[in-house]
């Protein structure tokens, strides 16, 4: 039976106060090797993230503060013919607090539809807290989160995505680039219309989606769901969680998981290569394989219909 998996991240505005003061200009016009605002906030708590830029990318850091979260604003006025392309004026730039939520936002005033009008960048360097939740979004730029434990939401709608050393919730949406989560566990959404999506050294339930690229994981140890349209798909197992259960329409699926009593097998494809075949109870042809393989156990399920599937138990 085929799982689809559809999540939707919602997108979001910010409501606050233009910032007061900035404290670090360089003759007068930004820089993009120094901050162009930097704020500093104490916090309670878990506390929360809200960050978003127009055009930019976002980082999110380490603390060395268990209270304290840092907001650093960099400004790249890249190139342009045109004076008004780069106006600041152009741009409302909030960074507050409310509450226990931190807000950090860059929102362009008006439409500017000049010749190199989006030639302007601000990107966001967040220092937090391990607990600290976040809902970040850039609609064209990278999003990279380090060292956090809490509820991560993340959308780009031109970059790549980066998490390392994450644990607890994370949700994360590109619309043309890659997905990279490394050294985390929890449970992980990751969906990209037209890049790969790898995962290394986590742990948890993985629920994966991309259209034109590649499901690539190592060293996994849990449960994963992945859809894939046009794309291969490769996963390594160091332990299997409740199961495993693999879609593709157009590419191969690569599978290797632990020795244990045995698992329950439904695998379907142009062609599979299980050299254990011969000691599974129940269908084997070449093209599908469904039965128990040793003493039962979580199933794996894996499908491709223009495809190849390679299964090996290690």
């Amino acid at each position: 039976m085929a799982i689809y998996l559809f999540f939707v991240i919602p997108t979001y505005s910010f409501n606050g106060g233009v910032v007061d003061s900035i404290t670090t200009t360089e003759n007068g016009r930004p820089s993009t090797s120094k901050p162009y605002i930097t704020k500093e906030f104490s916090i309670s708590g878990a506390g929360a993230l809200k960050a978003f830029t127009a055009n930019g990318n976002i980082d999110v850091l380490p603390s060395s503060s268990i209270d304290q979260v840092t907001v650093e604003l960099y400004v790249d006025r890249g190139f342009s013919f045109w004076s008004n392309a780069n106006n600041l004026d152009n741009f409302r730039i909030t960074i507050l607090k409310r509450d226990n939520e931190i807000v950090a936002s860059v929102e362009r005033k008006k439409r500017d539809t000049g010749l190199f009008s989006g030639s302007i960048s601000f990107s966001f360097k967040i220092y937090v807290p391990e607990s600290m939740s976040s809902e970040l979004k850039t609609l064209s730029g990278d999003i990279s989160l380090a060292e956090v434990h809490g509820q991560q939401m993340v959308k780009t709608g031109g970059g790549h995505i980066s998490v390392t050393d994450a644990s607890g919730q994370f949700k994360g949406y590109t619309s043309a680039g890659n997905i990279e989560i490394k050294d985390s566990q929890g449970t992980i959404y990751a969906q990209s219309e037209s890049g790969d999506i790898r995962i290394d050294r986590s742990s948890g339930e993985f629920r994966l989606r991309t259209k034109e690229g590649n499901i690539l994981s190592e060293r996994i140890s849990g449960t994963m769901l992945g859809r894939v349209k046009n794309g291969d798909i490769s996963a390594r197992f160091i332990r299997v969680g409740k199961g495993i259960n693999l879609e593709t329409t157009a590419g191969d699926i690569d599978v290797e998981v632990p020795n244990r009593t045995g698992y329950q097998l439904m695998l379907r494809g142009s062609k599979i290569q299980f050299a254990e075949s011969d000691e599974v109870d129940g269908q084997i042809e070449t093209d599908h394989i469904k039965g128990r393989y040793g003493d039962s156990g979580p199933p794996i399920e894996l499908r491709t219909y223009a495809g190849k599937i390679m299964l090996e138990i290690k």
